[in-house]
């Protein structure tokens, strides 16, 4: 993908484009051969102007009847849209089965179908057919698996690469990124840092070590990294897109929105932006600004195929902001909209929104109900319960919260669960409860120290995590603590 932005803001495509653009809005169809054809129509699909891509493949199919890049562009589409059957039909009729593009598509398929393992050993099979450019054929057969995020293939294809071909210019930042798809995010990230420091012009790598650094936590890091990669391209979209998931990360939502709001100017049908940005805006409590936004995702979802997991997402969250609107009754309706969208095996989520809709409503009997139903089903009982009671947090039940996050700690274990910490410091001080606030905020750093910081900042702003309980403690009783103010320097 990064391969075909680049090919596309090239100057040679724009003048192809330009060319092509020209003589369509003259009610002319240019003569041009079957790949330029071909990368227009890719062109405009990626950028989701259907009618305008098939216009394209359909005016290379007429001029080339039989070249193989049309039919591999249908197919491509067929598979797109889940008419599997049809790519396989449209590829099984291409004369050229020996070409590197059919190669390819098979392969495709094969993902497609569930069968990456035999899309791995076709391409084995079909390597010996191509030596003639075998360092072509493996890098894109690392790519392919790649794209379909089939890591572990990825990765044994790499190293088929890396041993013909040891000095590949793109195995550096292919290796990194495959790291990151292993979840090895600190070897992504030592990668990465050795790439820059080869290349300190590369936005792509500048762009992945953002997301490494978000992914460890290091949100300060994660921006600067994308604030570089800004800086070599302004208009560059993975950097905005890396800058404010950062942000978002790191409990910075009204940053991390303008950042995304600039991201859907550029690329304004990207549906899990679009989920980010309503969730940013849910922390902001803009529920409002929520519902058109929610409202364009869900038209667009609903034309895309294999896209119900995001539908459902969209769907809970519409149903969340219209809760907090106090539209119950809508809200209950969004959600068995969702429910019947969502796979099996995530209904979970489904259940945890309903609880919490019923009871922002005040319907707690329902509410438990719900809950249960999730917890039940939920194959992460801990965390499930843990966010079963921030949502009485929440509501204003800060006792049913503070008894369920005891039983959150209890289930991780004294060390491992001491997470809850600075979440039953809020607890105690929603209720008014200043003697176990206290107690519970002088721990909190120590316990999760990136929780306390979101949860507390607004209270205590330009202050580190640490000593928020001072100057808590002076909010309560006029004066710092004894300890705290041997420590003052006057």
């Amino acid at each position: 993908m990064e391969d075909n932005n680049k090919y596309y803001q090239s100057r040679h495509f724009l003048r192809l484009l330009h060319r092509y653009e020209k003589a369509i809005s003259e009610g002319k169809t240019p003569y041009m051969e079957a790949d330029e054809l071909t990368d227009i129509a890719e062109y405009y699909m990626t950028g989701k102007q259907d009618a305008k891509a098939n216009q394209a493949i359909q005016a290379a199919i007429d001029m080339h009847p039989d070249s193989v890049d049309p039919q591999i562009f249908l197919a491509r589409q067929r598979m797109f849209y889940g008419k599997l059957d049809e790519a396989r039909s449209i590829i099984d009729g291409i004369t050229e089965q020996d070409d590197q593009e059919v190669i390819y598509i098979r392969a495709e398929l094969l993902i497609k179908e569930g069968q990456a393992d035999k899309a791995s050993d076709f391409l084995l099979d079909r390597m010996s057919v191509m030596q003639d450019c075998l360092d072509t054929y493996l890098y894109d057969c690392v790519s392919i698996f790649m794209d379909y995020d089939q890591w572990e293939l990825a990765h044994e294809w790499l190293l088929w690469l890396a041993d013909k071909y040891p000095t590949h210019p793109r195995l550096p930042i292919m290796e990194a990124e495959i790291k990151m798809g292993l979840d090895d995010y600190e070897g992504a990230y030592t990668q990465l840092k050795t790439i820059l420091d080869d290349e300190p012009y590369d936005s792509e790598a500048w762009n992945l070590l953002s997301e490494t650094c978000t992914q460890l936590g290091y949100q300060d890091e994660a921006i600067e990294a994308a604030d570089y990669s800004l800086a070599i391209n302004p208009q560059d979209t993975g950097a905005l897109l890396m800058k404010g998931n950062a942000y978002m990360h790191g409990g910075l939502t009204a940053e991390a929105i303008d950042l995304y709001k600039q991201y859907l100017d550029l690329q304004p049908d990207d549906l899990s932006i679009q989920i980010s940005l309503s969730l940013c805006l849910c922390s902001e409590e803009r529920f409002k600004e929520i519902l058109p936004l929610l409202e364009k995702a869900e038209k667009y979802a609903r034309k895309l195929p294999d896209h119900e997991a995001e539908l459902s997402q969209i769907l809970q969250v519409k149903a969340f902001a219209l809760s907090r609107l106090d539209r119950i009754s809508e809200a209950i309706s969004t959600i068995e909209k969702a429910k019947e969208v969502t796979d099996e095996a995530v209904l979970w989520k489904c259940y945890m929104t309903e609880g919490d809709i019923y009871l922002w409503g005040k319907q707690t009997k329902l509410a438990e109900e719900n809950f249960s139903k999730a917890l039940e089903r939920s194959p992460e009982k801990g965390d499930t319960l843990f966010n079963i009671a921030l949502a009485y947090s929440n509501a204003g039940y800060n006792d049913v919260a503070i008894d369920l996050l005891d039983d959150v700690w209890t289930i991780f274990g004294t060390e491992e669960g001491k997470f809850v910490v600075p979440y039953l410091a809020n607890c105690y001080l929603r209720k008014n409860d200043m003697e176990n606030y206290l107690i519970y905020l002088k721990l909190a750093p120590s316990c999760d120290r990136d929780a306390t910081r979101i949860i507390f900042r607004d209270r205590f702003p330009d202050i580190a995590p640490e000593e928020y309980y001072a100057y808590a403690y002076k909010e309560i009783h006029g004066t710092f603590p004894k300890d705290y103010e041997e420590d003052l320097p006057f």
